[in-house]
């Protein structure tokens, strides 16, 4: 897959396992997110050396609009043939809800999947992951944002 096109690929994706993913909640956006990448490689992006990651991150932001808080799942790639900032594009996949003090409770934080080795226990986090078992059963809005990191 080119890398350029990573949204494309991943609302193929989505499409082909039948996900809506505004009306889905956030567990299965991320599933559709960690099963792309297990089974989708980004053509010329070397893993060994941190060329196809995944960070999950979670927390109260306030993006010009009031208080929110997110989940995000993001695709890292560093595109071949590029430096420095320019390398880095990122495919976010993010879900946003109303604060709320049990939101707010949960703080912020993220983790870092550096290869597919490392999958089966980033997933395992992910899934279990008080940030998103707690917003499971809540109604958000769904973002799916590429950009260049820099």
């Amino acid at each position: 897959m080119d890398p350029r096109a990573l949204k494309r690929y991943f609302l193929d994706f989505v499409d082909e396992h039948g996900v809506a993913l505004q009306r889905a909640p956030a567990s299965a956006g991320f599933a559709c997110m960690l099963g792309f990448y297990a089974d989708v490689r980004a053509t010329g992006c070397d893993i060994e050396h941190d060329g196809d990651m995944l960070l999950f991150q979670w927390g109260t932001c306030d993006r010009g609009s009031g208080l929110l808080f997110e989940v995000d799942l993001t695709r890292q790639v560093l595109l071949p043939g590029e430096v420095d900032d320019d390398a880095i594009l990122q495919l976010h996949l993010t879900y946003w809800y109303a604060q709320s003090d049990v939101l707010g409770a949960l703080g912020k934080g993220d983790r870092w999947c550096a290869s597919p080795v490392e999958l089966p226990a980033f997933e395992a986090f992910v899934t279990a992951s008080p940030a998103l078992v707690a917003v499971t059963a809540l109604q958000g809005r769904c973002t799916v944002e590429l950009e260049h990191a820099g």
